[in-house]
């Protein structure tokens, strides 16, 4: 063999090897960055119930409203009145539209008002006119929620006197069932723009093994990073889903007046 085929020999060997060399490295570079979502176990639900609730009557929040009826789920929206219709929320005929679906349309004050800063008529306006506003448009409205998760005796009293029978707070969830204060009703921690899917399973699988009891989900902007408190369409939608297949588990979805007063 002469010298310049050798040459040629060794030089296809050193290219297959480096070629061989890159493949092996990028697959490793793959493996690492595309680690799939963990699974979640299967479970059989005995004592759990979810409620998934909607603050504030984002315009985004439409987006669900296909996604819920798709899965046999129903929802809670609890409504600025004041801004409906507004820029940035939702119209009157999409709230309609959610609640033939079989949602459910709560109160969340006239404007949004942190209620312990108020008293007496002030306090009675936001919290009695913005469901007066509600049930003006013919929706039954049974449910409330207090802004930023804030009351005192007062507000507490306005909205049993305004015709509530429950009322959601938004921390130290999860709640029994039945909740030992209908009016201060305990919610798991709000969803944010970074918690992902196995956080929400999570919530409800824990609960489940602890003895059961009532997941309440706060949800704010239904957007990708728009928002502080906001969830992805598509997490939000593979959330959804599991939630359907669950229901044949066991789990049992209702709003929130359905759990907290049973017919």
């Amino acid at each position: 063999m002469s010298r310049s085929t050798r040459t040629a020999d060794l030089n296809l060997q050193l290219r297959n090897k480096t070629r061989l060399f890159f493949l092996l490295v990028l697959t490793l570079l793959a493996s690492c960055t595309s680690k799939p979502e963990p699974a979640v176990p299967a479970l059989t639900f005995k004592n759990t119930v979810v409620s998934l609730t909607f603050d504030d009557g984002d315009a985004d929040n439409y987006a669900v409203r296909d996604i819920l009826a798709e899965n046999n789920l129903r929802a809670t929206f609890y409504i600025v009145s004041g801004f409906t219709g507004t820029n940035g929320y939702m119209t009157e005929d999409q709230l309609r539209d959610l609640y033939n679906d079989g949602n459910e349309i709560g109160g969340h004050t006239l404007s949004h008002s942190n209620v312990p800063d108020l008293s007496g008529a002030d306090l009675e306006r936001e919290i009695c006119q913005d469901r007066q506003n509600l049930l003006a448009h013919g929706f039954a409205v049974n449910s409330f929620a207090y802004p930023y998760g804030h009351y005192d005796d007062e507000s507490k009293q306005m909205v049993v006197d305004c015709g509530y029978n429950n009322a959601r707070g938004v921390s130290g969830g999860p709640d029994t069932i039945p909740p030992v204060d209908m009016y201060v009703l305990n919610a798991m921690p709000y969803i944010v723009k970074d918690t992902r899917f196995p956080k929400m399973t999570r919530y409800v699988t824990e609960v489940e093994n602890d003895g059961g009891g009532w997941v309440i989900f706060v949800f704010h902007h239904v957007c990708d990073g728009c928002n502080e408190y906001a969830i992805k369409l598509n997490v939000f939608d593979q959330f959804a889903k599991w939630l359907g297949e669950q229901q044949a588990n066991g789990l049992v979805v209702k709003t929130m007046s359905e759990v907290a007063n049973p017919k």
